[in-house]
């Protein structure tokens, strides 16, 4: 009888040990999870940043050449190798295409100009991106 008993006590211990050892993995594994997705967003978030900055930047670009020439409807900027701004000038208001990352975001901004061809009460209104 004491041959069963330490077996036996032998195979609980395994089982137990097992079992611990699946409950560790699945938590290690449910803490990866939250970290990636938790890496993945703080990525969107900061080039969705670039890309609204980006936009701004081209909006001060479209008023300055706006008002430096009132005849001006388009124009392409190029930050850099991952960034570009596309601007077209329509119906008193300032579309924007920024493509950063291969993805496209537009923007859109009202604009009047006065009589001595400056530019009031600009800003970025709404945005939209596709894909």
């Amino acid at each position: 009888m004491k041959k069963f008993v330490s077996k036996n006590s032998g195979s609980v211990a395994l089982i137990s040990v097992l079992i611990i050892a699946a409950f560790t993995i699945l938590i290690v594994l449910a803490m990866s999870e939250v970290n990636i997705s938790t890496s993945y967003e703080y990525f969107n978030n900061s080039e969705n940043k670039t890309a609204y900055y980006a936009a701004e930047s081209c909006l001060e670009e479209a008023v300055i050449r706006l008002e430096d020439d009132p005849a001006f409807n388009s124009g392409t900027i190029t930050f850099d190798a991952s960034t570009s701004c596309n601007i077209s000038i329509a119906n008193n208001q300032i579309l924007i295409e920024v493509t950063h990352l291969d993805f496209a975001q537009n923007y859109h901004a009202d604009i009047s100009l006065s009589s001595n061809g400056q530019a009031n009460n600009v800003k970025l209104l709404n945005w939209y991106e596709y894909f």
